[in-house]
């Protein structure tokens, strides 16, 4: 890509695409309103497409392309043309001066690089962004609004990888990104004892994708407890809110047999009565211990 496809006035971020789709359409002998008819757009969409002023939305751009009966190198082209308006009319990738990840020492130099990843690949719709990577859970749109925004790190390593391919970054680069987030994790002052890793290891995937919505005391409070001891804290937790919905609908509080029934259902076979030893009977809202 020359530096002129860069280069475009600021008013025109676009002109490069632009140039490129006309040249397309005229390839093709098809006025704007036959392409219009034959990509199924509207003619203020290909009018739009054409100006350089703003980006075609994607699904807009592959039908202007596919109804020019153009080639995959030139819907490739199309899509690279598009990405590198994106960087002009944003600005913010020149600013962001990611170190490369040999370098990145610091959560603040990881925050840099997901940043920059970002606005390299063109700064896409955040919802379309999480869900890129079809054969992983989705990312939450809020914690990739927190990567772009530099206001967190992914939750787990997990979460990192998946962001990586959603950002187009080749499995070799991945494992030097994977090593620098497991550095500052590593480095950020915990107790002696297993690493972090291994206790997400341990835990069904979704975890990850819900622990942005918690509290960094609680979460740091998680990260220490073992699988058991959090399967023991929920089924705590399910008695507790179990209780009070019983004690609202005026119906019979909850049994032992009750909890440890909805327990196995949560957490499997295992969770029994030793799983609670020690653990003060739960109480209703009245201040009574359930039998």
């Amino acid at each position: 890509m020359s530096r002129s496809a860069l280069a475009c006035a600021p008013e025109r971020p676009f002109a490069a695409l632009a140039k490129h789709l006309i040249g397309l359409r005229r390839a093709a002998r098809l006025p704007q309103r036959a392409l219009a008819d034959v990509a199924a757009i509207s003619r203020t969409a290909v009018q739009r497409a054409e100006s350089g002023i703003a980006a075609p939305s994607p699904s807009v751009l592959d039908a202007y392309v596919r109804g020019c009966r153009a080639s995959p190198e030139d819907l490739a082209r199309a899509r690279l043309l598009r990405r590198y308006g994106r960087i002009t009319q944003r600005g913010r990738l020149r600013s962001l001066r990611a170190p490369s990840p040999a370098l990145i020492h610091s959560a603040d130099d990881l925050g840099l690089a997901l940043a920059a990843m970002y606005e390299q690949d063109g700064a896409p719709a955040l919802r379309e962004f999480s869900r890129r990577v079809t054969h992983r859970p989705p990312l939450p749109v809020t914690s990739v609004w927190r990567f772009v925004h530099r206001k967190g790190l992914p939750a787990s390593t997990e979460q990192l990888v998946t962001y990586l391919m959603a950002c187009g970054i080749s499995p070799a680069e991945q494992r030097l990104y994977v090593r620098a987030y497991q550095r500052i994790v590593a480095g950020r002052g915990e107790r002696p004892g297993p690493p972090r890793t291994r206790h997400r290891a341990a835990r069904p995937d979704e975890l990850a994708h819900y622990t942005d919505k918690i509290s960094p005391t609680y979460r740091s409070l998680m990260d220490r407890m073992s699988a058991v001891d959090v399967e023991t804290a929920l089924t705590v937790g399910v008695a507790y809110v179990y209780a009070e919905q019983s004690q609202r609908n005026g119906v019979a509080p909850i049994t032992d047999q009750q909890l440890f029934r909805t327990a196995r259902r949560l957490f499997g076979a295992d969770t029994g009565p030793a799983q609670l030893k020690g653990v003060p009977a739960t109480a209703s809202p009245g201040g009574d211990a359930l039998p």
